[in-house]
C-alpha cells in the first residue's frame, strides 16, 4: 500500500515521460504482487465452508453477469445446459462463486480468439454435477494431471499464479465433492465438479 500510494502520488506530479513510464511499471507490478498475495492468503487461510441449500443455477447466472462484457469483447458464445430437475447443492454460496469465477476466467484465457463456453448442471445419483467446457487451445495429455498442483500454470509468465485450480480443488474436496479435468490440444478443456445434493427434506424446507 505504501509503495503503491507513493508511486501514484508521484505519477500525478511528474511530467517527464520516461519517469511516468517507470512509475506505471511500479504500479502495475505492485498490483500484480497484491493479486498473488491475495491468492496465497485465500489458499492458506481458507475458512471452513458454511454449507446451505444452494441453487447452482443462480451462482452460474450471477457469475456470468460479471463476465458479460469480457465474454462479448472476447467473442465467446455461452451455452447453458441446465436440467430442469437438478437438485439444490449443499454448499457454501460464496465459495461456490469463487470456484465458478475461477473456472470461467481460465476458460476465457484459453480462448483468446473467441469460442464457445458450455456450462451444464445435471443430477448424478446423490450429487449435482457442474460442467464448464471451453473450445480453447486445450492442455497436453501429460500436463492435464498436474493442473491442480500448487503453483503449476499453463499460462505465460506473469499471467497466472498457478493457485486458481488448487484453491478450486481444495474448496470442492472440503465440500465432500470431486473435480476432474479432461482436455485435448486444439479442441478445448472440460472441468467436471460433483457436489453433494441437498436431501429432499432440506429442499422442501
Amino acid at each position: 500500500n505504501v509503495i503503491l500510494g507513493r508511486a501514484e502520488y508521484l505519477m500525478d506530479r511528474v511530467t517527464e515521460e520516461p519517469v511516468k513510464k517507470g512509475l506505471q511499471t511500479i504500479i502495475t507490478q505492485v498490483e500484480r504482487i497484491t493479486k498473488v498475495m491475495n491468492q496465497l492468503l485465500a489458499f492458506a487461510r481458507r475458512k471452513s465452508p458454511e454449507r446451505t441449500a444452494v441453487a447452482l443455477k443462480d451462482i452460474v447466472e450471477d457469475g456470468l453477469e460479471l463476465f458479460r462484457e469480457r465474454l462479448a469483447k472476447s467473442r465467446i458464445t455461452v451455452k447453458l445446459l441446465f436440467d430442469d430437475d437438478c437438485p439444490l447443492a449443499l454448499a457454501d454460496p460464496d465459495q461456490m462463486s469463487q470456484v465458478f469465477i475461477n473456472l470461467v476466467m481460465n476458460a476465457v484465457h484459453a480462448m483468446p480468439d473467441g469460442g464457445t463456453l458450455r456450462i451444464g448442471l445435471t443430477s448424478e445419483k446423490q450429487m449435482v454435477k457442474l460442467t464448464v467446457a471451453d473450445t480453447g487451445h486445450g492442455i497436453p495429455r501429460d500436463v492435464i494431471e498436474k493442473v491442480f498442483e500448487p503453483f503449476f500454470t499453463t499460462k505465460e509468465f506473469g499471467q497466472g499464479t498457478g493457485l486458481g485450480l488448487t484453491v478450486v480443488k481444495g474448496i470442492v474436496e472440503e465440500h465432500q465433492g470431486s473435480i476432474a479435468a479432461e482436455s485435448e490440444e486444439g479442441k478445448g478443456t472440460v472441468i467436471r465438479i460433483l457436489l453433494p445434493a441437498c436431501s429432499s427434506s432440506m429442499q422442501a424446507g
